[in-house]
């Protein structure tokens, strides 16, 4: 077995669970959403690439909550506590230097999004089950210089990821407290990037 490394926020979900099998488990104890990482299709592919950062907002987790509590699972939990404190400094400077999280900067709006209105509407909060294997079918069946709408109670930023290594651009917009608007749009061949 490989040296025990402290789990960071960078770390991936599906390379912390590769490592500790044990994991599954326990992020599934600290939210029901992580329960979805017993289907093998999601696991090898948007666990691929999520943070661990990015999994504690879809599990609305506070991050070092998260962290510390996976590890010490692993028996890193005193060594998890010591990177923490010889890191604040760099975590407040951090801090200062963004007054405003991502989610309440605004993007500018891309052009392709004047399209919008003939966008298809995907509302992910209707479909029962795990959305996501419709959600790449929608993806997959789009031409060049088309796009859809998803629509789900949070920001569903693996799927936004995943959707981005097919090439598609997305744009977020939060309308509400349970509700972002997403939109997804393939490019066309002499688009501007």
């Amino acid at each position: 077995m490989a040296e025990k490394t402290i789990i960071t926020q960078d770390s991936s979900i599906f390379d912390i669970v590769t490592q500790y099998p044990e994991l599954k488990e326990v992020l599934s104890g600290l939210s029901s959403n992580f329960k979805r990482l017993q289907n093998p299709v999601l696991f090898n592919t948007v666990a691929k690439i999520t943070t661990v950062k990015k999994a504690s907002e879809i599990g609305k987790i506070y991050l070092n909550e998260m962290l510390y509590t996976l590890n010490e699972a692993i028996g890193m939990g005193s060594e998890y506590l010591d990177y923490v404190k010889k890191n604040i400094p760099a975590l407040q400077d951090g801090f200062l230097k963004r007054r405003f999280s991502a989610e309440e900067t605004l993007a500018e709006k891309p052009s392709w999004l004047d399209n919008m209105k003939t966008f298809a509407e995907v509302d992910a909060r209707k479909i029962d089950g795990e959305p996501f294997q419709f959600i790449i079918e929608k993806a997959n069946a789009i031409s060049e210089g088309e796009g859809f709408l998803l629509i789900q109670k949070f920001k569903p930023a693996p799927v936004m990821a995943y959707l981005e290594t097919q090439g598609l651009a997305n744009y977020a917009v939060k309308k509400g407290e349970d509700e972002w608007h997403i939109y997804f749009y393939k490019p066309k061949s002499g688009d501007k990037k």
